[in-house]
């Protein structure tokens, strides 16, 4: 397990090999893409934005889940959008924190069944941003913590 920081933008991460990339973001569980990366995401990936909405709207109980979708242009892009469902709004810092692990340990086990995922050796690799630290007010030493204990995935975390 290995928490990599990387100068940059998020969006232009491109694995070596022509695999897949994952690109995670901490979501809200009301279905709503509605500021900070969320936004970004949402105009970037509308159609994965809808599949997000709906999955929100027709699911309970998704707080330390994750859903992984395929962005608009897979087939170009190679792109995995993961959902990490960390609030509802409710929360404390540090229960959000407490749902990221959670979420990604989940994510780590849906990407078990997708072979050909950027990795780095046994572990797949997750780009994100820090996660929970805008809208969500999650100092992010706590959420860090939390990635430091995900042992089967690696993290990307591209700062501006």
């Amino acid at each position: 397990m290995v928490v990599k920081y990387i100068t940059g933008d998020l969006f232009r991460h491109t694995a070596h090999s022509g695999k897949a990339v994952v690109l995670a973001h901490a979501c809200n569980t009301g279905g709503s893409w509605g500021g900070g990366i969320a936004a970004v995401f949402r105009t970037k990936f509308p159609q994965a934005n809808s599949e997000y909405s709906n999955f929100c709207h027709n699911n309970h109980n998704l707080l330390g889940k994750s859903l992984l979708l395929k962005a608009d242009d897979f087939s170009d892009s190679k792109i995995y959008i993961a959902c990490l469902f960390t609030s509802d709004f409710s929360q404390s810092p540090e229960r959000i924190a407490s749902y990221t692990y959670e979420s990604l340990k989940d994510l780590a086990e849906q990407l078990e069944s997708i072979p050909d995922v950027e990795s780095n050796g046994d572990c797949k690799v997750v780009n994100m941003p820090k996660i929970n630290a805008g809208i969500f007010g999650v100092p992010w030493e706590l959420t860090e913590a939390e990635l430091e204990k995900v042992k089967d995935l690696d993290f990307n975390v591209y700062i501006l």
